[in-house]
């Protein structure tokens, strides 16, 4: 069994308060603009009588660290089953770049069993399933694009046929969710609620440049603070051709977004870092793939 594992990016990113009670004390409460896009891993799953992972990008654990290792390990108590599969990852995504390409990896394991396994879970089971694994899982299993409060369980899909092509900016390191928080000033996030809620109508009329001009992320203060090669990234994106550009999740990838495929070609050549070429995921493009350059 084998299928693509599509990534997202984050438009819109607002950071309203930390949790302080409850099942999900420590964690925040957001408000994200996510959007799937063509960029993919590749995950093969067949049967095997040991669990074993493996993985093209030595970045990535292959052992019970690995989110997809505990997918199964999840989906195994869950269900009461005891059945294992080896499950080889291609990996494309990027590692700790905020495009939250382990958790696409986890929906799409959790999909793959549901149907290997003959589990007739449905989207409700899967999703409670989902959240116990990561906070970003369940949006890939509602997919296209959605807002997500995350750990407060608000995730509704954005019905919209709007295509945008993004030229992503890697820098050589990766930045961890938890490392980006930790010097986050509260007195100065959620102040940009109503950009995303004009995002949000934005697509569902498609409007591009509503969308385009909504776009906006609370970690950028933070970020570009500690990590001013992030701001000179997005400062270069812009230069180069790109209409906006934002950082996507708590980074280090920045996101830029082009005209179409020829000018995002001619931005990657002025760039300085490795770029990726991708595109929206939707019922219009599903067989596009990225560009990687």
């Amino acid at each position: 069994m084998v299928q693509k594992s599509f990534t997202r990016v984050t438009l819109a990113l607002d950071i309203i308060k930390k949790i302080e009670d409850g099942p999900f004390k420590g964690y925040h409460e957001l408000s994200i603009i996510k959007h799937q896009i063509s960029l993919h891993d590749i995950i093969s799953i067949t049967p095997s009588d040991s669990l074993e992972i493996e993985c093209d990008n030595p970045l990535v654990p292959c052992d019970d660290r690995n989110i997809c290792w505990k997918a199964v390990k999840l989906v195994n108590s869950e269900c009461g089953i005891n059945e294992n599969v080896k499950i080889n990852i291609k990996k494309n995504i990027p590692v700790m770049g905020g495009l939250a390409g382990g958790s696409a990896n986890a929906a799409t394991v959790l999909m793959m069993l549901n149907r290997l396994w003959n589990l007739n879970m449905n989207k409700e089971k899967l999703n409670n399933l989902g959240k116990k694994l990561g906070m970003d899982v369940p949006f890939y299993l509602e997919g296209k694009t959605a807002f997500d409060s995350e750990a407060t369980s608000y995730l509704y899909r954005i019905p919209s046929s709007l295509h945008l092509v993004f030229v992503l900016a890697i820098p050589d390191f990766g930045i961890s969710t938890a490392e980006a928080y930790k010097g986050i000033d509260y007195s100065q996030t959620g102040k940009n609620k109503e950009l995303t809620r004009s995002m949000i109508d934005s697509f569902r009329s498609n409007n591009r440049v509503g969308v385009l001009n909504a776009m906006h992320n609370d970690f950028e203060p933070v970020l570009f603070r500690i990590y001013p090669q992030i701001e000179n990234v997005k400062k270069q994106l812009i230069s180069a051709g790109c209409e906006r550009a934002v950082v996507s999740g708590s980074g280090s990838t920045v996101l830029g977004v082009a005209k179409d495929i020829d000018a995002a070609r001619k931005i990657c050549g002025n760039m300085n870092c490795r770029t990726i070429i991708s595109e929206s995921l939707n019922s219009c493009n599903q067989t596009f793939s990225k560009g990687d350059n």
